[in-house]
């Protein structure tokens, strides 16, 4: 319902007839908007700001709104926001600036102030939102969005993404581990097979050391968060050889970020996927097959925005993009996998703001 719009009206004590009238559109236009039955078009939107003595983006802009963070963080106030809309849950994540080695800088949704987001003019939620580390994640939301269904995608570890769905703050995720290693999901999920990769060790210069010599001479090693399906490849591999993963180093937030502290001199290896590693020069040593998976909250299976994702998933157009990045396998990409039940959907508790 557009409150700003009804409350200019009675504030002049006009009746919709009359802001119809200067406006240049029609009554019912004007009870649909009021309504939020239908959004007006570019002239319609023009002729009711300049009734109302406005601005299209002050009159349409969408109002301020209590909102939790898709990963369960607590953000500092105004930090700069992306949003979605996961059902009656408002959820947002933020927006980076300048951050990611381009020159490409993003466009925020909102400003977080600590309890809700105050929305910028024309920032409204995305269709739907997608967690996971895949490196196809970004191709797979920016075909989705041709289409006209904003999706938005959060990089996060697949622990970090399963934690994400159980709670209801996303509608799917992309996680990845052993062939069999999965976790049950946490809520009745559709499931398609996505790609597969290796993850291992990456170091800048000569061949990547090998697990013994880490345990050996315990270098500075950059890791992931211990729900990352890489770090617990890492711990696996460490504990064959009788070592555990207490190796120093700091814990990178992605599979690029890992690679590049290495290659800044932060450590002297990475614990990473090969794709990441050969994309950013680093030499490398494998450990484990991964198999990457998508899944899908069957609660949102029938929406448009996943209507759209899947048909990226299954196109030729994202897979010719993926076959360029060395080190990724999209063989059978977008094959239905059994639809895993764990039972009756449990009740989602009443998340805080965070």
């Amino acid at each position: 319902m557009n409150d700003r719009i009804q409350a200019e009206r009675r504030a002049r004590g006009w009746s919709q007839a009359e802001l119809a009238r200067r406006a240049g559109v029609s009554r019912p236009l004007v009870g649909a908007i009021e309504a939020g039955r239908q959004d007006p078009g570019v002239t319609a939107a023009m002729g009711l700001a300049r009734a109302l003595g406005t601005t299209v983006e002050d009159l349409f802009a969408p109002p301020a709104a209590r909102a939790v963070d898709v990963l369960g963080e607590v953000r500092p106030p105004g930090t700069a926001v992306v949003g979605a809309r996961v059902g009656e849950m408002l959820v947002s994540v933020p927006r980076s600036y300048g951050v990611d080695g381009s020159e490409s800088w993003s466009v925020a949704d909102g400003v977080w102030d600590g309890t809700q987001v105050s929305w910028m003019p024309g920032g409204s939620p995305a269709d739907l939102v997608l967690a996971g580390c895949d490196p196809i994640l970004g191709v797979l939301t920016g075909l989705a969005g041709r289409t006209g269904h904003r999706v938005l995608g959060v990089h996060a570890s697949t622990g970090r993404s399963i934690a994400a769905l159980a709670a209801g703050r996303v509608h799917g995720v992309l996680v990845h581990a052993r062939p069999g290693d999965l976790p049950e999901p946490p809520v009745a999920v559709d499931r398609w097979h996505v790609a597969r990769w290796q993850v291992g060790l990456g170091a800048e210069g000569a061949a990547a050391p090998q697990v013994e010599q880490l345990a050996d001479r315990r270098p500075v090693v950059v890791q992931r968060d211990a729900g990352a399906g890489t770090q617990q490849a890492f711990a696996r591999a460490l504990s064959e050889v009788g070592a555990t993963a207490d190796l120093p180093g700091p814990v990178g937030h992605g599979h690029v970020d890992v690679a590049r502290r290495v290659l800044s001199g932060v450590g002297e290896v990475g614990v990473l996927m090969e794709p990441a590693a050969l994309a950013l020069g680093l030499t490398f040593t494998a450990l484990e097959t991964h198999e990457v998976e998508l899944w899908v909250d069957q609660e949102w299976a029938n929406l448009p925005a996943t209507a759209a994702v899947l048909d990226a998933l299954t196109s030729e157009a994202l897979v010719r993009r993926a076959r360029l990045l060395d080190g990724y396998d999209p063989s059978g990409c977008g094959t239905p996998l059994e639809t895993e039940h764990p039972g009756p959907r449990r009740i989602r508790p009443t998340e805080r703001p965070s």
